[in-house]
């Protein structure tokens, strides 16, 4: 073997042995680029079971609470009511009137009480599903509050799964509240449809546009938790939400989650 034959076997080895080298670092590397990402999924995960535990904890405590109300508080303001309803039967005509307001302020504070039992555990969506506690909670709302809201439904009869529901609700809870605080809206409309597989829930408002606004100051920053609730929500079902400038004024909130019916 000549000088030339041996440079020429010389450069091949050591191009074999370069690109040999090259491989190593790219599956090396495509090794790292994987083993991160499953800690990553990982940790999201971990993420994900915690921010569950934590709104099964506080639906735990909310279902409680909303108990106790009903059971112990509202019974003793009934029995306040039929206690003052015997009085006014014996009261002279001064005292009548007194205890009538009276009774009516009972009557005031129950009907607050029960408002407040039904947002904090709404027992329509465990008896009737989702589409009738929305349309139960658009009925209660509209007894406390000046704005109107008005709830319309396909009447599409496909079941939605219980937590996919729970959660649901308590998104659309989160935009009335929001709207009712921040949109100085007039009117409100909450629109449900759903098909076999995609369930739609459309709020809308006609107010000054501020949620849309809202949601991106959100995503920047840790001041605006309830929109970001909503998110972490919907991340947890796999459902998404988009925000659109209604027109002629206010915002279109438009909720979607893909295969929401209960697997059998």
């Amino acid at each position: 073997m000549n000088l030339v034959e041996m440079i020429l076997v010389g450069t091949l080895v050591m191009l074999l042995l370069g690109i040999f080298v090259v491989i190593l670092v790219v599956l090396q590397q495509k090794q790292v680029v994987q083993y991160k990402l499953k800690l990553k999924d990982k940790d999201l995960q971990i993420q994900k079971e915690r921010l569950v535990a934590v709104l099964q904890g506080q639906e735990t405590e909310r279902k409680r609470i909303a108990e106790d109300l009903h059971d112990e508080v509202g019974a003793q303001l009934s029995v306040l009511k039929l206690s003052l309803n015997a009085l006014q039967q014996l009261a002279g005509n001064g005292e009548k009137e007194r205890l009538r307001d009276t009774k009516d302020l009972t009557d005031t504070i129950i009907q607050q009480l029960r408002f407040i039992s039904q947002s904090l555990h709404p027992t329509t969506l465990e008896n009737l599903g989702l589409s009738h506690a929305l349309d139960s909670f658009s009925s209660l709302m509209n007894k406390n509050r000046q704005t109107s809201i008005a709830f319309r439904t396909d009447d599409s009869a496909y079941k939605v799964d219980r937590e996919k529901a729970l959660n649901v609700y308590r998104v659309v809870q989160e935009l009335i509240n929001n709207i009712l605080k921040h949109a100085e809206a007039s009117k409100v409309v909450i629109s449900y449809q759903s098909t076999p597989s995609l369930l739609t829930i459309r709020v809308e408002d006609d107010g000054n546009g501020k949620l849309v606004d809202g949601l991106e100051a959100s995503r920047r920053k840790t001041g605006h938790l309830g929109l970001k609730n909503i998110e972490s929500r919907l991340n947890i079902i796999g459902g998404n939400i988009t925000f659109v400038r209604n027109s002629p004024a206010g915002t279109i909130a438009e909720i979607k989650v893909e295969n929401f019916q209960p697997v059998i």
